[in-house]
């Protein structure tokens, strides 16, 4: 008796299952049709052979309710990638397209098909299925080209020769070389008339352009994929170049007034221009260009203002055919300080750059206590706001809990080596020497750094621990902004050494984020050597 209750038992439970669904489940199969084509998916072209849409007709004798659409691959569970109500309407008849946009074109090598669910006007359902074959398009092929030529540097063709293959056929082939930049190529012709051959010998007459080191060919097929070969020419391009000649090695340059620049130019195609630039922005940047009408030798002069900062010149020349030759001249210029720009740091949440170290790189919450006695600041946030802090309080203040590393604050392995670096804010129109500071540093001229410099603009020496930034509240001596008050006077103690060094952080960017652990701020920062 026990073995017959217990498969009764099962089937009311079934029954109870079946009889507790939702009226809008399926609930069986209804009679009705599903076609379609069998679809190809090029790899190449990331579309199907017939078009930019998968269709199918559907016919359903309870008439189309909705459509589910699955995309079926080999490897893991179906995805549903398309579904559709029919409007709101239920007719007998249904035209199915689903988008390439539905489909993972960067995924689809594993593809098999596109199952097709209908639910119909009184819930039965239609199943049906479109296969979907991947195809995947070989790239062309080279063979028999050399790995190297020789340039006929007279003007006479130089024979490009090799065989290309493509079992789809082949689009165009185009010929490259890198006359004005090594190994920056630029057209030299395009072949069009391949007529999708399977197969191409390429004899191409080159014509060499000076300066020129490698030859790219870059072939096509008729899905637009590509490949490429380069081959060498080995050419002391240098004799076609522009030449240098009688420049100083280096320059001293002028405080205040001009510093004479001057050489001679050679060029054997004769020069178009010679620029001058300097890296006083921490980039080269253009300062002057001299336009010529093509001669081949040229006594260049230029009267160069020195700008602080600036520590290289860089003269560039240009000759008919745009080719270039840079010459680097190092200025004989000593700054009292170093500049480092564009620093960027985030608060304790992100942990990625929560330190400043002493040569001008940052670190995150899992570095500080390996470079505890290398760190000038550091850089979180509390509820008050984003702030800087000296790394000598913060190692024993609130904060470091804050930085945490895998869910671990900072505990400081030796307080005794952590650098002790106080801060003073300095507001724009507060004083005049502050002032003066403003002006300087909008000019690009801070670079003294000494005691004697802020004693001069009657600065005070810096107190804070921890100034904030706040855009809207009144800038103080511990309350900074990103406008009237960016400029803020630092005083480092290195406990280590009793070596005391002054700087000056200029604030370009800060930004008080929600949650606030992930506030961030951007700025340059002087230090003195």
């Amino acid at each position: 008796m026990k073995k017959i209750l217990i498969p009764l038992l099962y089937c009311c439970l079934a029954l109870a299952i079946i009889a507790g669904c939702k009226k809008d489940d399926f609930s069986d199969v209804g009679d009705g049709t599903i076609t379609a084509k069998e679809y190809i998916f090029n790899r190449a072209t990331k579309t199907f052979d017939l078009g930019n849409e998968l269709k199918s007709s559907i016919s359903a004798a309870e008439g189309v309710k909705f459509v589910y659409c699955y995309l079926v691959r080999t490897t893991g569970t179906d995805s549903l990638i398309h579904v559709t109500d029919n409007k709101g309407a239920i007719t007998p008849t249904y035209e199915l397209s689903i988008p390439i946009t539905a489909f993972p074109v960067n995924n689809m090598s594993k593809v098999k098909g596109v199952k097709i669910m209908v639910k119909q006007g009184n819930n039965s359902s239609l199943e049906g299925f479109v296969n979907i074959k991947y195809f995947d398009p070989a790239l062309p092929q080279f063979s028999a080209f050399p790995p190297t030529i020789n340039a006929d540097l007279s003007g006479g063709a130089t024979t490009i020769a090799g065989n290309i293959q493509s079992e789809y056929g082949i689009k165009q082939v185009d010929v490259y070389d890198d006359y004005q930049l090594e190994n920056t190529y630029v057209l030299v012709n395009s072949i069009t008339n391949t007529n999708n051959a399977k197969q191409y010998a390429l004899n191409y007459a080159y014509t060499y352009r000076k300066a020129a080191q490698h030859i790219k060919i870059i072939a096509t097929d008729i899905y637009n994929q590509t490949n490429e070969l380069i081959i060498n020419m080995p050419v002391d391009v240098s004799i076609f170049k522009p030449q240098f000649k009688s420049f100083a090695a280096s320059i001293t340059p002028i405080v205040g007034g001009v510093t004479p620049v001057s050489g001679q130019i050679t060029s054997i195609t004769g020069l178009k221009k010679v620029e001058l630039y300097d890296d006083r922005n921490g980039s080269y940047a253009l300062l002057s260009t001299k336009t010529l009408a093509g001669q081949t030798s040229y006594n260049y002069t230029e009267n160069y203002q020195f700008k602080k900062r600036a520590e290289h010149l860089k003269i560039i020349a240009i000759d008919n055919d745009d080719l270039q030759t840079e010459l680097i001249i190092p200025l004989n210029y000593t700054y009292q300080s170093v500049l480092y720009r564009d620093v960027e740091m985030n608060a304790q949440s992100i942990g990625t750059k929560t330190g400043f170290l002493k040569n001008g790189s940052t670190i995150g919450n899992c570095e500080l206590n390996a470079n505890e006695a290398n760190m000038y600041l550091i850089f979180g946030a509390q509820s008050s706001g984003p702030t800087l802090f000296n790394p000598a309080t913060a190692a024993t203040g609130s904060i470091a809990t804050n930085l945490k590393c895998n869910n671990v604050g900072w505990s400081p392995a030796n307080t005794s080596v952590i650098n002790d670096t106080k801060f003073r804010v300095l507001i724009d129109g507060a004083s005049t020497g502050q002032s003066a500071i403003y002006d300087l540093l909008e000019n690009g001229e801070i670079d003294d750094l000494s005691n004697t410099f802020f004693s001069a603009n009657s600065i005070s020496n810096p107190s804070s621990n921890n100034p904030r930034f706040d855009a809207v509240a009144a800038p103080t001596t511990s309350v900074f902004n990103a406008t009237t008050a960016r400029v803020i006077f630092i005083k480092i103690t290195d406990p280590s050494t009793s070596v005391v060094k002054n700087g000056i952080i200029h604030v370009k960017e800060a930004a008080f984020a929600n949650p606030i652990g992930n506030s961030t701020i951007k700025f340059d920062i002087y230090i003195q050597k």
